[in-house]
């Protein structure tokens, strides 16, 4: 009688752990198989860099029915400013002593693509996320009737953090002439 529970539970027991193991094993297996080839990852970059270098406003100003501002436009026909990557700006914040950083990764292509894959403020309007944290938060300029010079910078933070929808520069020249310093 003692062994009938060792008899019946013992297979079953024997029978689960094999199953997390050969789970387990399943999955690493997968992703070691879903990471990209150098080749690929090569594809990936040069793809990107071919659309930052060769921005379509007409075609993004078309799909917003509103114009971006001129200086957007012209950060993105500067083609060694568009380029820089890994960067933090640092603001003078309410405590002189203890600035506030922005994290940039990097500056979205400004293509039709990158504006519909990107975050829309409904409550903002029209405009065009035009640099990322790289994770899950974007530097937003609005679009307007009129071709303005210059527009505001906007955080859209969906990292969960407590700057979404925070004016980071009341310029987007401002935003750009802010100290920079490398990302840590």
């Amino acid at each position: 009688m003692d062994r009938l529970p060792l008899l019946v539970f013992g297979p079953l027991a024997i029978a689960a752990v094999l199953l997390v193991i050969a789970t387990g094993i399943r999955q690493a297996v997968t992703r070691f198989r879903s990471r990209p080839s150098p080749d690929q990852i090569k594809a990936t970059y040069d793809t990107y860099l071919r659309r930052l270098l060769n921005p379509q406003p007409d075609a993004v100003e078309r799909e917003l029915g509103k114009l971006l501002p001129e200086r957007l436009l012209r950060l993105y026909e500067d083609k060694s400013a568009i380029q820089s990557v890994g960067f933090q700006l640092e603001k003078l914040g309410g405590q002189r002593w203890w600035p506030k950083r922005w994290p940039v990764y990097c500056f979205e292509p400004l293509d039709v693509e990158a504006l519909n894959g990107l975050p829309y403020e409904e409550e903002l309007g029209p405009g065009f996320c035009f640099a990322t944290t790289g994770r899950g938060s974007w530097y937003w300029i609005a679009a307007s009737d009129h071709r303005a010079k210059d527009s505001p910078v906007i955080f859209f933070d969906y990292d969960g953090g407590r700057s979404h929808g925070e004016t980071v520069a009341e310029t987007l020249d401002e935003f750009l002439n802010l100290p920079r310093q490398p990302m840590k």
